[in-house]
């Protein structure tokens, strides 16, 4: 799933690529597979009886079903009524998922399309649309309301997020459906994912609040007796470079702590000129805790600007989400080195304009204090979504360098370059905004541009 799990750490705990790994120094690469735009996420099935595993991903235009090796079972063309502007939404369909049951849902507009087998339990077996669901007029606020983000709840149920701030919870087989309109006032707008938590946490950031949507089973809601919260944070800007894909936050909300001992919070990034990484208090606020010195929301347990080794920066963007594991959270640089640039994805394609520079944070629970634990101001991974290996102890992006775009792999500790591998030259293999992603051990994957590609 997007951000590979409910929490959107987009870490993982399965190993990576290493660059010394039983003596290699090298890595092999697949061919490329065209597939249209607007790939952001390749979703992995649990194995089949025969051992095997598909990837499935959504485009602008097409459903896609494929080996490891992404090699094509299957491509189907999305719903035909929907027309070549619409599908050009590409926010609607990025968010995507697959379930334990081998069912790959997909946003679609104002629905959510469930996809499967023909063939039940055969790897091989074509495409199958099983089942529709489409949100009830009544519940939409205009004609331009798109479902934006989605993700699983520990009971079962998929929760999602409209673009204008409709939060909904429906179960798999779309019989049953609960709905909650944020908030936030009329010109509330949504861009990114959603979060949730074992407790029943949904974790929504809008343009102008950061929500805790509580589901109680039968129920949403953000009452602080029932679970829920509203919280306040810096969104008073709105970046011109093209490359934000809406106003507020740039980044889907993601979890940290996970054990039943650890500090519990919810991670953004905020909107101001330079901007913060900013961490809530998940659950209850402690007793003692006091608000922070100049920090507009008691909630808030950290805000720290994120600089990317550049104290005299006067300006700091990025559109993806923070990535978490442990009380690590690291961020990348999506800031065009020339604010005149109209073609974003294009642009960070070329060298002097191409954003540089990452930054790592720390929690620590002994002081209660975010920090800064290192910054590379050199590295690029322009536009995509980084991941982490805990096993390796290495995060991995695509990353960019004169005119090449290449699986890139950092220390998590020290954030120093451990390997850099080309896989290919030219915008086609631009990232484009597309999550790098562990799949079978020892394996990265991406979108591109136009298609996808993985490592070994």
């Amino acid at each position: 799933m997007t951000h590979r799990n409910s929490y959107a750490q987009a870490s993982s705990p399965y190993p990576g690529p290493e660059k010394n790994a039983v003596g290699r120094t090298t890595f092999s690469s697949s061919a490329t597979r065209d597939t249209g735009i607007g790939l952001i996420t390749l979703c992995f099935s649990s194995p089949y009886p025969n051992g095997e595993t598909a990837v499935w991903a959504s485009t602008g235009s097409y459903i896609i079903k494929a080996t490891t090796s992404l090699n094509y079972i299957d491509k189907r063309p999305k719903n035909e009524t929907i027309s070549e502007s619409e599908k050009e939404n590409l926010l609607s369909g990025a968010y995507t998922l697959v379930d334990n049951e081998n069912i790959f849902y997909v946003p679609e507009l104002t629905g959510i399309r469930a996809y499967g087998d023909q063939e039940e339990n055969v790897i091989n077996s074509p495409i199958d649309l099983k089942r529709t669901y489409d949100i009830p007029a009544v519940h939409l606020s205009d004609a331009g309301e798109v479902l934006v983000g989605m993700t699983i709840t520990y009971d079962g149920y998929l929760a999602f997020v409209t673009s204008r701030g409709l939060v909904g919870v429906v179960s798999r087989n779309f019989t049953d459906a609960y709905y909650y309109p944020l908030t936030g006032g009329d010109d509330e707008q949504v861009s990114n994912s959603i979060a949730c938590d074992e407790s029943g946490g949904i974790y929504v950031v809008s343009s102008t609040n950061m929500y805790r949507v509580q589901w109680t089973g039968s129920m949403l809601s953000t009452s602080e007796e029932a679970g829920g919260w509203i919280a306040d944070y810096e969104s008073q800007c709105a970046p011109d470079d093209g490359v934000s894909l809406g106003v507020g936050s740039g980044s889907t909300p993601s979890l940290m702590g996970t054990d039943i001992a650890d500090d519990k919070f919810v991670v953004i990034t905020d909107c101001q000129d330079v901007m913060n990484l900013v961490i809530f208090w998940r659950d209850q606020i402690p007793n003692d805790w006091e608000r922070l010195p100049g920090i507009v929301d008691r909630r808030i347990a950290g805000q720290v600007p994120v600089t990317f080794g550049n104290p005299s920066t006067n300006f700091t963007f990025s559109e993806q989400s923070v990535l978490v594991r442990g009380y690590g959270a690291m961020v990348v640089n999506n800031e065009l080195r020339n604010q005149g640039t109209r073609s974003p994805v294009v642009a960070s394609g070329i060298d002097f304009i191409a954003p540089r520079g990452a930054e790592k944070f720390e929690w620590d629970p002994s002081d209660r204090s975010l920090k800064s634990s290192w910054a590379n101001v050199e590295v690029s991974i322009p536009n995509g979504i980084p991941t982490m290996s805990q096993k390796s102890n290495l995060v991995y992006g695509v990353g960019h360098k004169r005119t090449d775009w290449s699986f890139l792999a950092l220390d998590w500790t020290t954030g120093e370059v451990d390997f850099d591998y080309p896989f290919g030259t030219g915008p086609r293999y631009n990232s484009a905004y597309a999550g790098t992603e562990i799949g079978r051990p020892g394996q990265l994957y991406t979108g591109i541009l136009t298609g996808m590609t993985h490592m070994s």
